[in-house]
């Protein structure tokens, strides 16, 4: 199984995909690298996982991560 980072604005319908992870600790931490790297810090971070998708939210009202499981990559 494989994880797929994704962000959206639900406002501006942005959407973007960050990339694919062997681990869902590695999906997560991309995130948290992504922040770092651009010296961004959430107010707050919680999660929550529903039917193979886990939602992030950081505070931001309109902006989300969500991190599918991908079932059958290799």
């Amino acid at each position: 199984m494989q994880y797929e980072v994704h962000w959206e604005h639900t406002q501006t319908k942005e959407y973007n995909t960050h990339g694919k992870y062997a681990t869902f600790e590695e999906a997560l931490q991309s995130i948290y690298d992504w922040w770092e790297l651009n010296e961004y810090k959430p107010h707050y971070v919680r999660y929550w996982t529903r039917e193979g998708r886990t939602v992030v939210d950081y505070g931001s009202h309109y902006m989300f991560y969500y991190i599918y499981e991908i079932r059958g990559a290799k």
